[in-house]
């Protein structure tokens, strides 16, 4: 068991009575809507190595995991779904950054170093430069950075084993924004061929674009009960356990930006991120007493239930940012 300093019990009365995370938490996948489906489908197929696990009878929404359908536990990582109608200004100017409570970026896992290698391989040689946005290392990971024609942000990363990560304190984690060692990663890695992504990839974690630090703070701390791990200029951390971040917030773009789109089919974007969770009644009924003690409402109304057909249910941040908790 590794030697972390996770503070479960911290002597702070008010410590002592809140509500803390399943320690099995992980991100399931992230529901994109987009202005070009078929368009973004080529871009996640041959740009970053999804692969199609079911598209919809209308073709309005597809399903993209790391393998084909099939297998036992196939699920998908990443769910697109075509807007109802095209702004102008977003096919003309896709670039442009929203100011917009949202995604900042949804991030990739890799199970091994090799595989980012063949990917960083891959898409120097593949990627149009305008979809590149640069690279990273932060300590406890390894990063590639790009975004999609709609100009969602994507990071694709591998964690450096836990035994190398630096914990500050209890629940506080050692990160940084350094330049990635490029020759390092290529020259130690026996890597091959980008061939999509291995079956063991998985959704990391979210970064997320808010109005308010504090109250995002609140909401993702002592709500949904994750840790505060980090905070950066402008940025906090939050995690499940003992991992570094399963959801990031920063106020980079602003804190005057308006709330979150989500349901509003005509913009791209975000539609939702989805949590899962070990299905277990008492923790089930205990995170929503803790939502409604909080004054967020629970929404049942899914609109994915014809395929994920575990219990769920919807919940909105305070900048209306939609989350779904899936309990299997």
């Amino acid at each position: 068991m590794r030697n972390i300093p996770v503070d479960h019990n911290n002597s702070n009365s008010n410590e002592d009575n809140r509500f803390v995370a399943n320690p099995s938490l992980r991100i399931d996948h992230v529901h994109l809507k987009v202005s070009n489906l078929q368009n973004s489908i080529d871009f996640y197929q041959s740009v970053l190595g999804f692969r199609m696990v079911q598209k919809s009878l209308d073709n309005n929404i597809s399903y993209l995991g790391s393998y084909e359908p099939g297998l036992d536990g196939v699920s998908s990582l990443l769910v697109l779904s075509q807007i109802e109608s095209v702004d102008s200004s977003v096919t003309s100017n896709p670039s442009k950054i929203k100011r917009e409570a949202g995604l900042y970026h949804f991030a990739v896992l890799l199970p091994e170093r090799k595989f980012l290698a063949s990917f960083l391989q891959h898409i120097q040689e593949n990627l149009k430069p305008q979809y590149y946005e640069g690279m990273a290392d932060h300590a406890v990971s390894e990063s590639l950075y790009l975004h999609d024609p709609d100009n969602n942000g994507i990071e694709v990363y591998h964690d450096r084993h836990p035994s190398e990560w630096k914990w500050t304190g209890p629940n506080k984690i050692h990160m940084v924004t350094e330049p990635l060692n490029v020759k390092n990663l290529l020259n130690s890695e026996s890597y091959g061929t980008w061939k999509g992504f291995h079956k063991k990839t998985s959704i990391g974690h979210v970064h997320l674009h808010v109005s308010n630090l504090p109250k995002a703070k609140k909401f993702y701390q002592d709500t949904i009960g994750l840790y505060h791990t980090a905070a950066y200029p402008g940025a906090n951390f939050f995690a499940a356990d003992s991992y570094h971040h399963h959801v990031a917030t920063n106020t980079w773009i602003g804190t005057n930006i308006l709330p979150n789109s989500a349901n509003n089919l005509s913009n791209v974007g975000l539609d939702h991120f989805a949590i899962q969770i070990p299905d277990n009644k008492n923790g089930k009924d205990s995170l929503k007493n803790q939502m409604i003690g909080n004054g967020i409402s629970i929404d049942e109304n899914l609109l994915e239930s014809e395929y994920r057909e575990e219990s769920s249910f919807y919940v909105y941040d305070h900048d209306g940012i939609k989350i779904q908790f899936i309990f299997s």
